[in-house]
């Protein structure tokens, strides 16, 4: 028993050996009023200490003993090569505990010469959002509504995909500012990352605006009587920025115009830049409202550093444009009858640029629930081989154009081999610009121009084809309705057939039976169509006599 004492107080000697904390603070009574590591004795970080007094010259603390993974991210940053020890940012006897010293104390008057929109950045950033590596990074836009004010899902995300995009958020904002005055918008961009990870170079400004590795989410909170949220395109928040890479693909870049072509100062690009090579276009422009009021500039509708060409833009983006300046454009049409499905298959320059040529063009989509993207040609590729022509794959006779039947065979090829989902979509889109977008036609509201068979675009109809680089529009010959779902027909029937207002039911009905054959030809009426109508009227008629003899025989 005794040797078995002897053995144990041998094991335990440093823990009763071990100097108290209290003895330590006689001297040093600065320390007292710590709360940061004041449950962790002296002498487990001053593990050299083994009496009092102590040597002058004590080892380092180890704080990898603790703070393991810490030190590991600390070891990868730029504050552990310029030789930065833990206690110069962390007051390892403070008051409280914290972060420890913050940025501004060590590099207070950091010019950041380089950056764009400064001010706003600082005010907006931490600064591990750009010099850290981050664990979670996003934007959140949350909208408090007045005090008992209500706001349906639907009005957010008109497609109800889940997803707002540039243009329905526009939409949503200029329904705001018409209908709920004094609601707010509160715009967060966090970034969370371990500031002991510094990195030694700043991340680059495409990060964000171009490669989306950081704010790559956003939400929108809507706060009413019942709270939801929306996935957010980020570049609604965030605006897209240039890639030097990248610009040889852009259409600036193939066709050779170089970036000192333009950017010949630092100032910001002017209309006097792009009249150089668009003369034509800019006349034409200049004399519309948009140029005699100062509105805009070409940059301001006009991204020079895109990869697309307007011309592969469908009809949303379009309006996307649009809608950075005229957000309330969904209100502004209320008038209009199926006002959204008009914006699901329409460009606003549609209507308000008589002088732009408009074109029925079509084009493969693949629908998964309420969510419809555009066929790809990488897509396309993998199922018709590597650098595959997908004209001469629909048309085998390399004719310019292609016709109606053709279409639809490709489109049953392609759902057996690409899944049920596959459909031909359809819009109506400029194809040659014209840009005077004076027209506002709000009193004209002539619905006649495009519902009619004598519509313009019916002689203009086209099919995109995406090939590896560019997109090419091929001439269609023919009807495509054989092609389409039936849901998608009528959609196109709404917005492309005939149609017929209630003063033009009235009129007829006015008319002389002489004058009333000629008054419905004029409205776009066949024999046949008549006959129909009549056979559709006896047939109610004598539907209505059956009954009321039934009636009148019964009593």
């Amino acid at each position: 028993m005794p040797i078995l004492v002897i053995i144990f107080l041998i094991l335990s000697s440093p823990v009763w050996a071990a100097v108290p904390s209290d003895e330590c603070l006689n001297c040093h009574e600065d320390f007292k009023k710590r709360t940061f590591h004041k449950s962790i004795a002296c002498t487990d970080c001053h593990i050299g200490i083994k009496e009092i007094p102590h040597e002058e010259k004590l080892a380092r603390p180890a704080c990898n003993a603790c703070h393991k993974k810490t030190v590991e991210r600390y070891a990868a940053g730029i504050h552990k090569s310029k030789g930065l020890a833990c206690n110069q940012c962390h007051q390892i006897h403070g008051e409280k505990k914290g972060t420890g010293a913050d940025c501004a104390s060590c590099h207070p008057n950091v010019a950041h010469k380089a950056l764009p929109s400064k001010a706003k950045h600082l005010a907006t950033l931490n600064c591990v959002a750009c010099h850290g590596k981050l664990d979670k990074s996003g934007i959140t836009a949350t909208v408090t509504l007045p005090k008992g004010a209500t706001l349906e899902r639907k009005v957010v995300d008109r497609d109800g995909n889940g997803f707002a995009d540039p243009a329905e958020w526009h939409a949503f904002e200029a329904l705001l500012d018409q209908k709920f005055k004094g609601y707010k918008l509160e715009k967060q961009y966090w970034a969370y990352g371990d500031h002991h990870e510094i990195m030694p170079k700043a991340a680059d400004c495409g990060e964000c605006h171009e490669k989306r590795t950081r704010f790559a989410s956003a939400v929108g909170r809507i706060t009413d009587v019942t709270s939801y949220s929306v996935q957010v395109t980020p570049s609604v928040f965030i605006p897209e920025f240039p890639s030097l890479r990248e610009f040889p693909k852009t259409v600036h870049g193939q066709k050779g115009v170089r970036c000192t072509d333009c950017h010949t100062s630092q100032e910001k690009i002017t209309d006097k830049v792009c009249v150089r090579c668009h003369e034509q276009a800019y006349h034409t422009y200049e004399e519309s409202i948009h140029a005699k009021k100062g509105a805009t500039s070409c940059t301001d509708c006009h991204n020079p550093h895109l990869i697309k060409a307007y011309k592969e833009f469908n009809a949303k983006e379009r309006i996307a444009i649009c809608s950075r300046c005229h957000k309330d454009y969904i209100t502004r049409h209320e008038w209009l009858p199926n006002t959204t499905l008009h914006f699901d298959y329409l460009e606003c320059t549609t209507c308000h640029s008589p002088g732009s040529e408009k074109s029925m063009v079509f084009f493969f989509a693949d629908k998964k629930g309420n969510k419809k993207n555009t066929l790809q040609y990488e897509a396309l590729e993998r199922v018709f081989g590597q650098d595959v022509h997908l004209k001469s794959v629909i048309n085998a006779y390399a004719e310019n154009m292609v016709k109606g039947e053709e279409i639809g065979r490709f489109v049953v090829d392609l759902k057996k081999k690409m899944g049920k989902g596959i459909f031909i979509d359809a819009e109506i889109i400029v194809t040659k610009v014209h840009h005077d977008y004076s027209v506002t036609r709000l009193k004209e509201r002539n619905c006649v121009t495009c519902h009619s068979p004598q519509a313009h675009f019916y002689n203009s109809m086209y099919l995109i084809l995406p090939e590896k680089d560019r997109h090419i529009y091929v001439p269609v010959k023919g009807t495509l309705l054989s092609a389409y779902p039936i849901g998608m027909a009528l959609d196109i029937y709404l917005l492309g057939e005939e149609k017929i207002t209630k003063d033009d039911i009235y009129a007829l009905l006015d008319k002389a039976p002489g004058g009333a054959i000629a008054y419905a030809k004029s409205l776009g009426f066949k024999l046949i169509d008549l006959v129909g109508v009549i056979l559709v009227i006896l047939v109610i008629l004598s539907l209505l006599a059956h009954a009321l003899l039934r009636i009148l025989v019964k009593r």
